[in-house]
C-alpha cells in the first residue's frame, strides 16, 4: 500500500482541533491563576496560610465533636448497668476527668 499524502487543508484543520483541545484542557486547569500566584510569593504564603488555619480549625472541631460523642455514649452504656462494660467505662470516664483537671 501506498502511503497517501494528507491534503494540507485537512492537515490544518487537525492541528486547530489539536491546540483548541489544549487550550479547553489549560482553561479548565486554571493554570494562568496558578501562574499569577506563583509570580505572587507573599500572595502564596497568605493563601497558605489561612489554608493552614482552616485546616487546623477543622481538625479541632472534628475531634471536639468525636470525643464528645464517644463520651454521650459512654455515659449512655453506663447508664443502662451493662455488667462488666459499664464499670469499665466508668473508671475511664472518671481517668479522663482526672487527666483534664491537671490531676
Amino acid at each position: 500500500m501506498a502511503d497517501e499524502q494528507t491534503d494540507p487543508a485537512e492537515q490544518l484543520r487537525a492541528i486547530t482541533r489539536e491546540v483548541d483541545r489544549i487550550a479547553k484542557i489549560v482553561e479548565r486547569m486554571n493554570l494562568g491563576d496558578y501562574i499569577g500566584l506563583l509570580q505572587r510569593p507573599a500572595r502564596l504564603l497568605w493563601l497558605n496560610f489561612v489554608a493552614g488555619l482552616a485546616r487546623g480549625l477543622g481538625t479541632i472541631l472534628g475531634a471536639t465533636l468525636l470525643v464528645s460523642l464517644i463520651l454521650a455514649v459512654a455515659h449512655r452504656i453506663i447508664e443502662t448497668n451493662l455488667p462488666g462494660v459499664s464499670q469499665f467505662l466508668a473508671s475511664f470516664v472518671r481517668l479522663l476527668q482526672q487527666s483534664g483537671k491537671g490531676q
